[in-house]
């Protein structure tokens, strides 16, 4: 009887061994590694010469100027930071990734070819665009502010001068400010409905207050 359970004991260790294992180890599957290179690097070549400029803004979507104004804004955001021995990134890396996969649409936006394209895994891909999203949104009422009533008045007497809304109507003084919102193709249902002037299709944003 002791015997028996002796083995038990001895079988339920193992189980408890086998838990452990299997609970701290991070991939149960065997991971192949693959060459990283990239040539997301070379946009900090092209911001040295004014003469390419135009290609870093192929790259990333944004002057050289306004890459480091952007930088400058969100580096010191705690998103970036953490008490791990491993550090993260360059955060003006983490923003180059952001930027050159916000920039791309339809097949060039595939998450394999932008973290071929930046030499980095798939995974860090999503993690650096989620904490530069999370550092540029944190912006928010930075940028952004309701007007004062002298300047709501001021946006309405320019209606009045310019477009003749009078009335009621002097308080729809924001319609005038459309915003055409690009689409990738073209709608799939009344899809003419959405061409615009531009050659492109898309949809018309107002904001109304």
């Amino acid at each position: 009887m002791t015997l028996a359970v002796d083995e038990l004991l001895v079988r339920l260790q193992a189980d408890i061994d086998l838990f452990n294992l299997i609970k701290d180890t991070r991939y149960l599957n065997p991971r192949t590694s693959f060459p990283k290179a990239g040539n997301l690097h070379l946009a900090w070549e092209y911001a040295k010469n004014p003469a390419h400029h135009d290609m870093f803004i192929q790259m990333l979507r944004v002057s050289p100027v306004v890459f480091m104004v952007i930088l400058e804004l969100i580096k010191d955001h705690p998103i970036f930071m953490n008490n791990s021995n491993v550090p993260q990134t360059p955060v003006d890396y983490q923003l180059a990734v952001t930027l050159y996969r916000m920039g791309r649409f339809g097949n060039a936006a595939c998450l394999a070819d932008i973290a071929r394209e930046a030499g980095i895994s798939e995974g860090s891909v999503e993690l650096f665009t989620n904490r530069c999203f999370t550092a540029i949104e944190s912006l928010h009422d930075m940028f952004v502010r309701p007007l004062t009533p002298e300047e709501k008045e001021k946006e309405k007497r320019w209606m009045d001068e310019h477009v003749g809304f009078k009335g009621l109507w002097r308080e729809g003084w924001t319609m005038y400010d459309g915003t055409i919102v690009v689409l990738y193709s073209q709608p799939g249902l009344d899809g003419d409905a959405y061409y615009t002037r531009k050659g492109n299709y898309g949809l018309n944003l107002q904001v109304i207050k």
